[in-house]
């Protein structure tokens, strides 16, 4: 089972899955957090959505895991 997510750990512009994801090849861009809900766009098509944040899993690939370094080092 994945680990939740607190607000404090999501990175704006990482790739996450979500918990309830017709498909597991899916992939949606981090937008931006406001309390409990997280705004996420599709990669594809751009189009973007709300869900909990609760819902949202990490993808644990060393490019996403990089990119979420790069990401931190640069709002230090």
């Amino acid at each position: 089972m994945e680990k939740i997510l607190s607000a404090e750990e999501l990175v704006i512009g990482c790739n996450y899955h979500t918990t309830w994801q017709s498909n597991s090849r899916m992939r949606f861009v981090l937008i931006s957090v406001n309390g409990t809900k997280a705004k996420l766009s599709t990669r594809r098509t751009q189009r973007t959505f709300e869900t909990n944040i609760s819902d949202l899993i990490f993808i644990k690939s060393d490019y996403n895991k990089n990119k979420a370094k790069r990401i931190k080092n640069i709002e230090l």
